[in-house]
């Protein structure tokens, strides 16, 4: 852990946003430092669809994110599971960082997941989550 990471860490509000990312394998420093660093933003990683189930169950999440290589039909697993641990209106804003060609189930759209096309441009993921966690406070 970085330095910036760190003591970002260790100052965060209580008010916090708690995100949750599913990112097996994923390069945590790189694609999600901007959202790590922030103090507004608590990140937690799961590597799966199971282990996020547990830290749904275990903690309020704000937003869950997939990163781009979590597979569409693992994608789709993890909405239903958070709909199934989290149920009713409102659901559980999800963003989800697809590869630029990787096509998605009607589902997700009816669902209202947001859809991130790799690559981002710097800063692009820290914006939208400000962006969803806004509409979903409303």
């Amino acid at each position: 852990m970085t330095t910036r990471a760190r003591s970002a860490r260790e100052e965060r509000p209580p008010e916090a946003a708690r995100l949750l990312v599913v990112a097996p394998g994923a390069d945590r420093d790189g694609l999600f430092r901007g959202l790590s660093a922030q103090a507004a933003y608590e990140v937690r990683f799961a590597g799966g669809v199971d282990e996020a189930a547990e830290a749904l169950r275990a903690a309020p999440v704000a937003l869950l994110i997939a990163a781009p290589e979590v597979a569409t039909a693992e994608v789709s697993r993890l909405l239903a599971e958070a709909d199934r641990l989290r149920p009713g209106p409102p659901a559980l804003p999800v963003l989800v960082v697809r590869n630029r060609q990787a096509e998605e189930p009607p589902a997700w759209a009816r669902r209202g997941v947001g859809v991130l096309r790799c690559p981002l441009l710097p800063e692009a993921l820290s914006r939208s989550v400000g962006v969803v966690l806004g509409l979903a406070g409303r």
